[in-house]
C-alpha cells in the first residue's frame, strides 16, 4: 500500500499524522487527535426526593452561587437549604448522590476510573438530594403530593413488622392485594396477592424433616460401607500374613531335607 493511501485512510479517521496533511499529501504536521469537550455548560440540576411521600422532582438552578452550600460536602452530609431561595426555608436536605458532566456516578469511597467519588465539586450536572425535615412552606409537586406504595412486602417476617403481628398470627390474613382491571370491556376486576416468601408451613416443615432424615440415613450408609470395607481390608491383610507364613515354613522344611 502506497504512502499516500495510507495517509488518506487516517485522515478520513479523524486526525492527522506525521508526514500528512488534509489532502492526504506528505508534510510535517504532527500527530492530532479529534477534539472531545466534554464540558457543556449545562446548568446543575438538583434531584430532590421526599421519601415520607415517595415523590421525587428535578428542578433547575440557575444560579450556581446558591449551590456553594453543597461544594466540598461528601455523600451522606446533612446541609441546610435555606439560601437556595424563600421556598426552601426550614428545609434540610441530605446528599445521596449525583453525576457528573461525563456521567460517571458518585459513590462513596476514593475516587477511581469510572467512579467521581463522594465529594461533591463544580464539576456535577445532576446532584441528588433528599428531604430529612420538611420546612414552613410546601414544595408543589414534591411535599404536596402522595405516591403511595404500588406493592407492600412480600417476605413473611417484613409483613409481621408492617402490621406489628407476632409469630403465632397467620400472615396469609394480611397480605395486601391489589386491583387488576383487564384490558378487555365487560370483564370484572380482580385482586391479585404476591405469593409469601419464607413462610413457614407444615409441608415446608415436612420437607425439613425429609431432608434431615435422608441426610442421617446416607452418613449412616457411608459408616456401614466404612465398617464392611475396613473388616474385608483387615480379612486380606491377614490372609496375605498368613500366606506368607505359610510359604516361610515350607521354605524352612525344605532346607532341613
Amino acid at each position: 500500500m502506497s504512502r499516500l493511501k495510507i495517509c488518506r485512510r487516517r485522515v478520513d479517521h479523524g486526525y492527522q499524522t506525521n508526514g500528512c496533511d488534509q489532502d492526504g499529501n506528505p508534510s510535517a504536521h504532527t500527530l492530532s487527535f479529534p477534539h472531545f469537550d466534554f464540558s457543556s455548560n449545562v446548568d446543575p440540576v438538583l434531584n430532590i426526593s421526599y421519601p415520607a411521600n415517595g415523590s421525587q422532582k428535578l428542578i433547575d438552578i440557575e444560579d450556581e452561587r446558591k449551590l456553594a452550600i453543597f461544594m466540598e460536602k461528601r455523600m451522606g452530609a446533612e446541609v441546610p437549604a435555606d439560601s437556595l431561595g424563600d421556598e426552601f426555608k426550614g428545609y434540610i436536605f441530605r446528599i445521596t448522590g449525583g453525576n457528573d458532566k461525563q456521567g460517571f456516578p458518585m459513590k462513596q469511597g476514593r475516587k477511581r476510573k469510572s467512579v467521581r467519588g463522594c465529594i461533591v465539586g463544580q464539576d456535577l450536572s445532576v446532584l441528588a438530594l433528599a428531604i430529612v425535615k420538611q420546612g414552613e412552606a410546601e414544595l408543589p409537586g414534591l411535599t404536596d403530593v402522595v405516591h403511595p406504595k404500588r406493592l407492600g412486602p412480600k417476605r413473611a417476617t417484613k409483613i409481621r413488622k408492617f402490621f406489628g403481628l407476632t409469630k403465632d398470627d397467620d400472615v396469609r390474613k394480611y397480605v395486601i392485594r391489589r386491583e387488576v382491571q383487564p384490558k378487555g370491556e365487560g370483564k370484572k376486576a380482580y385482586t391479585k396477592a404476591p405469593r409469601i416468601q419464607r413462610l413457614v408451613t407444615p409441608q415446608r416443615l415436612q420437607h425439613k424433616r425429609h431432608r434431615l432424615a435422608l441426610k442421617r440415613r446416607q452418613s449412616e450408609k457411608v459408616k456401614d460401607e466404612a465398617n464392611e470395607y475396613a473388616q474385608i481390608l483387615a480379612k486380606r491383610v491377614a490372609e496375605k500374613k498368613a500366606e506368607k507364613a505359610d510359604a516361610r515354613k515350607r521354605r524352612a522344611s525344605s532346607m532341613r531335607k
